[in-house]
């Protein structure tokens, strides 16, 4: 009389498939890794182009607030940020004007933008009430948390530079340690995205 043995999977076939699904792994997972965090990048890039055409709209049609935020006779005497334009290797001050919490953690102020000098108030206050920009529902979130940063990534700044007026930049930092006040811009959105 023959016995009827149970066919199956032998431990040699199991442990090829289990080799296959690793060395697949490994070839998938930082490719999609890869295309979550350009994504990422992405979004933070268009929400800073769209951010700064709300600015430039709002400047070409309230004088107020234009003069408001050109006036920078207190934060030119003190300019805030020392940075190198990755792009150029230039060195220039940068002068922010109003910080804004993008980061899902931020809890409490800085739901809207908030200026960061008096004279800027102007400008800030048509910013919120012109385009909207108040509570919670309106907080833009920072999508990118690159590798290096050594705290989150979870604040807008709306910046210039101190030698030209003309080309707003934004950028997005930690607003956690505010050891100059509101936070610190790490990362530039808008224009030339610096990382």
């Amino acid at each position: 009389m023959k016995k009827n043995r149970l066919k199956g999977f032998t431990l040699i076939e199991i442990i090829v498939v289990i080799a296959i699904i690793g060395v697949l792994a490994a070839i998938l997972v930082p490719s999609v890794t890869g295309y979550i965090a350009k994504a990422r990048k992405t979004h933070d890039m268009s929400s800073g182009r769209k951010i700064s055409e709300d600015i430039m709209s709002l400047l070409s049609e309230n004088e107020q607030a234009e003069k408001s935020f050109y006036d920078d006779s207190q934060a030119t005497q003190h300019p805030q940020w020392h940075k190198t334009d990755p792009v150029t290797g230039d060195n220039y001050d940068l002068i922010v004007v109003a910080v804004m919490n993008g980061g899902s953690g931020c809890s409490g102020a800085f739901w809207n933008w908030t200026e960061t000098e008096p004279e800027y108030k102007d400008f800030v206050d048509a910013l919120n009430a012109d385009l909207g920009y108040s509570g919670t529902n309106t907080k833009i979130p920072i999508k990118y948390q690159p590798k290096d940063a050594s705290k989150p990534v979870n604040r807008w700044f709306i910046c210039y530079r101190s030698d030209d007026h003309s080309e707003i930049e934004l950028w997005v930092g930690n607003g956690g340690s505010q050891s100059q006040g509101k936070g610190e811009p790490m990362y530039r959105t808008y224009p030339k995205p610096a990382y």
